[in-house]
C-alpha cells in the first residue's frame, strides 16, 4: 500500500478521487439556474450557495473487449460552481453541460467503468424543488444560534451574505464561523503552463472556493521547479530506491537534472522571485485531480493547500514507465487577524469519506485500536487556538470516540501547523450526518455539521 508524505514547511502525498468544474456568468445570457434539487434519468444533484453538489450517477453499465461488463453508479465526491456550463471532472473522467434555461441542463458524460469500458451518454436534469426543507441545517434539521460574535480567537462573521440567512445554511451554528464559501473564478491561464499545471490550478481553488480561502495563482517559475524535480525522480527511481534518499530531496551524484537538494533551492534555481517559498507536496498517482484529493484526505497535507495565506503555487508531474510523481511546490505570506477560519469538512458538506487508512508521512497519532480511523476533521484558525472542549456527534446527540490532535498531544502539528487542531473517530463513520463543536478558552464555539454519504 502507498504511504503519503509531507515536508516544509509543509510536504505531503496521497491517493484519492477528486472532482472540479469551470465557471462563467450565467447571467451574462439571461440564465439563472434556480437553486434546490435537479434531478434527471442519468444523474441528479443540487445547487446551493453557487456551487453544484451531492452530484449523483444512476447506475450505468459499458460492455468491453472480451464481452468484459462494467457498470458505475452512486455518488461522486466534490462540489463544482457553474455558470453557463456545468463541468465537472473526476477520476472517472468528465460530466459535460450546458444551461439551457433557469430550471434544464443538457450534455454529455464519458466515465470509465474499472479497466473494462467506458460509459458514454447524453443527459439532462430538471430543477424539481427548492432545498426550503433540507437547507436550515445542512441536514434537514434546524441550525442553530447565529450569534455573530467574534472572540479573541476569530474575526470570522456570522452572516453569509451570500444567502442573507445564516452562516452555511445552518450548517455552522456556533458562535463564530468558517469562511464563508466563495464562487471566485480562478485566475487567468498563463501561456507558461501546461494543460495539467492549470488543471492542478484550477482544482485547487475550487477545493479552497468550498472552504472560503482566498483564490491561488499559478506561478511559472514553480511549476517549472516542480515539473524538474518530478522528472528527475522518475528518471532516477531506482537510486532512490537503493539509497533511501527522501523524495524531497535530490543528490547531484545521481546525474543529470539535478536542480538542487531542497525544494527552496530547485525554485530559486527555477527563477523564482515572487515570494517566499513555503512547501511542497508529493503524490504518487496518474492525474492532478487524485493528487489533490488524496493529499486533501489527509491530516497535514490539506493545510498548506487550504491554508488562506498560501498565494502561489506551481504543479509539475511525470509518468513514465510505472512510477507516477506528482509535486506542488507553494509560496505564501504571514497571517492575519482577518484571515478566515478553515474547516474540513466545510459546513454541509455531503458525501464525506466514511475512513481513512493513516497512510501520511509524517505519522498521525494513531486511534486506541489503530487506523482505519473515521474522515480527518480540521480546523485552521488565523493564530494557536486553545481549545476547552471538543465534541463529536451523531445526528441523535451521541457522543463519538475520537482522537484529538492540537499542539499539545500532536508534534507535528506543533512543528508544522501549531494554529490547527484536527480530530477524527476512533473507527470509520457510518453514513448519516455528524456534528463537531470546538469550544475556546475564550468561550467562543465553533460548531458545524457534515454528512457522510449523499
Amino acid at each position: 500500500m502507498r504511504r503519503y508524505l509531507l515536508i516544509l514547511s509543509l510536504f505531503l502525498a496521497a491517493c484519492g478521487n477528486s472532482s472540479a468544474a469551470d465557471g462563467g456568468s450565467a447571467g451574462a445570457l439571461g440564465i439563472s439556474p434556480k437553486p434546490g434539487q435537479w434531478q434527471g434519468s442519468d444523474l441528479s444533484f443540487r445547487l446551493v450557495n453557487g456551487q453544484i453538489t451531492d452530484l449523483t450517477l444512476t447506475p450505468h453499465t459499458c460492455t468491453g473487449p472480451a464481452n468484459c461488463q462494467g457498470s458505475l453508479s452512486g455518488p461522486l465526491a466534490g462540489a463544482w460552481g457553474y455558470g453557463t456550463t456545468f463541468h465537472a471532472t473526476s477520476a472517472s473522467g468528465q460530466i459535460l453541460g450546458n444551461f439551457i434555461a433557469d430550471t434544464a441542463v443538457a450534455g454529455t458524460l464519458q466515465l470509465q467503468a474499472g479497466t473494462c469500458c467506458q460509459i458514454s451518454a447524453s443527459w439532462s436534469a430538471e430543477w424539481v424543488g427548492d432545498l426550503s426543507d433540507a437547507t436550515s441545517g445542512g441536514d434537514g434539521s434546524t441550525g442553530g444560534a447565529d450569534g455573530g460574535s467574534t472572540g479573541s480567537d476569530s474575526s470570522s462573521s456570522g452572516k453569509d451574505a451570500s444567502t442573507g440567512g445564516t452562516a452555511w445554511d445552518g450548517a455552522s451554528f456556533g458562535t463564530i464561523h468558517p469562511g464563508p464559501a466563495q464562487n471566485a473564478p480562478s485566475p487567468a491561464a498563463l501561456s507558461c503552463l501546461t494543460s495539467d499545471q492549470q488543471n492542478a490550478v484550477t482544482l485547487l481553488n475550487q477545493y479552497r472556493n468550498s472552504v472560503g480561502a482566498p483564490v491561488v495563482s499559478g506561478d511559472c517559475a514553480l511549476a517549472k521547479a516542480s515539473k524538474a524535480h518530478a522528472d528527475f525522480y522518475v528518471q532516477h527511481v531506482a537510486q532512490y530506491n537503493s539509497s533511501g534518499l527522501s523524495v524531497h530531496e535530490e543528490d547531484a551524484s545521481y546525474g543529470a537534472g539535478f536542480t538542487g537538494v531542497n525544494f527552496w533551492d530547485r525554485d530559486t534555481a527555477a527563477g523564482f522571485s515572487g515570494g517566499q517559498t513555503s512547501g511542497e507536496v508529493i503524490a504518487f498517482e496518474t492525474t492532478p485531480a487524485a493528487a489533490l484529493q488524496g493529499w486533501i484526505d489527509t491530516v497535514y497535507h490539506r493545510l498548506p493547500l487550504l491554508s488562506p495565506t498560501t498565494q502561489l503555487i506551481g504543479y509539475g508531474q511525470q509518468l513514465s514507465g510505472g512510477t507516477n510523481i506528482n509535486v506542488i511546490d507553494t509560496s505564501g505570506r504571514n497571517t492575519l487577524k482577518t484571515d478566515p477560519i478553515i474547516v474540513w469538512p466545510w459546513p454541509g458538506q455531503h458525501n464525506v469519506p466514511a475512513s481513512w487508512n493513516g497512510l501520511e508521512g509524517p505519522t498521525p497519532p494513531a486511534p486506541p485500536t489503530g487506523f482505519p480511523s473515521g474522515p480527518v476533521i480540521t480546523a485552521q484558525f488565523w493564530k494557536t487556538t486553545t481549545i476547552s472542549a471538543h465534541e463529536l456527534t451523531d445526528a441523535a446527540g451521541n457522543a463519538i470516540a475520537h482522537t484529538w490532535l492540537d499542539q499539545k498531544s500532536d508534534a507535528n502539528l506543533a512543528n508544522l501547523a501549531p494554529e490547527t487542531v484536527g480530530l477524527y473517530a476512533n473507527k470509520p463513520l457510518t453514513k448519516g450526518t455528524y456534528a463537531v463543536k470546538l469550544t475556546t478558552v475564550a468561550g467562543d464555539v465553533l460548531a458545524w455539521r457534515f454528512t457522510v454519504g449523499p
